[in-house]
């Protein structure tokens, strides 16, 4: 969650007055009130950089690694999904599947869906941890949703958690594992960037394709 204006006023507000009393402990002349009459318009300049820097600034190379230290993975890839689940129609496991993730991302958010041709899957709860062994670690909760027809015969709707190791700087894969609540599992290996998001299963199997 970004920081809201009301926080960054805060936060300014908050350092002023601690300058001011470190200045009167000192002995140093406390400056008059003209002092703060550029307090709107710094709050408004620091909310307008905080709000570039949280959407855009943030994935530039130059901060990459010793100012921000979180994977840029945005766009949409195609990976490919082993699940052990077994197709109700056909008591048999169903095989490898082709899907693609579509990932919008800023600073501090990370939208993910995962689109299959049967169902999308949406990420509810995520974080991204930098491991001791230099690979960035994103685990979260999502929740599918069959298409309409699908629920109630082939399938329905479940959550489950997932486990990504993102791999390259910039990131040109990803590899992991599932779980669901319905008792299946499987892995994931994520690859082949593009850099524009999809918002369907079908719009990014025509690019990919």
């Amino acid at each position: 969650m970004m920081l809201a204006r009301i926080h960054i006023s805060s936060f300014i507000a908050l350092t002023i007055l601690v300058w001011l009393v470190a200045l009167w402990i000192q002995g140093q002349p406390v400056l008059s009130m003209d002092f703060l009459r550029p307090f709107t318009f710094v709050v408004g300049a620091v909310v307008a950089v905080v709000g570039v820097f949280s959407r855009w600034a943030w994935a530039w190379p130059v901060f990459r690694g010793w100012y921000v230290k979180r994977p840029d993975i945005r766009g949409t890839w195609r990976v490919e999904l082993q699940s052990n689940w077994i197709a109700p129609e056909t008591g048999k496991e169903i095989g490898q599947i082709t899907a693609y993730i579509a990932v919008r991302q800023t600073l501090t958010n990370l939208s993910l869906r995962l689109m299959t041709p049967e169902s999308r899957s949406k990420l509810i709860a995520h974080s991204i941890e930098l491991e001791d062994d230099g690979i960035y670690r994103i685990a979260g909760i999502y929740r599918n949703e069959p298409r309409v027809e699908l629920q109630g015969t082939r399938s329905d709707i479940h959550h489950g958690s997932l486990l990504l190791e993102v791999f390259g700087v910039p990131p040109t894969s990803m590899e992991g594992h599932y779980w669901t609540d319905r008792g299946s599992r499987g892995t994931m290996t994520v690859m082949e960037r593009r850099k524009k998001v999809y918002d369907t299963f079908e719009q990014a199997d025509a690019v990919f394709a």
